[in-house]
């Protein structure tokens, strides 16, 4: 599946090439866009992002990763 990037989101499938599937890189990137967004629009000093997940096997994965993220800039993401 290619990667599909819309207004309510992204979807791919998990791994091969960065920019044409989800890699660990395009999560980094897109989750970088959406907490600097965030930052700039509340002007808030340590915004909270709540992240779900569903069940699948690469769900842990793009948790992780989300969450790791957001916590290097000072932010909560839980």
């Amino acid at each position: 599946m290619t990667l599909i990037k819309s207004i309510s989101g992204i979807r791919g499938t998990i791994g091969g090439a960065t920019g044409n599937n989800l890699t660990p890189l395009d999560i980094v990137k897109f989750t970088a866009a959406y907490a600097t967004f965030i930052k700039n629009s509340l002007q808030v000093k340590k915004p909270v992002i709540v992240v779900g997940r569903d069940a699948r096997i690469s769900g842990e994965m793009v948790h992780r990763i989300v969450t790791g993220g957001p916590s290097w800039g000072g932010w909560a993401a839980t």
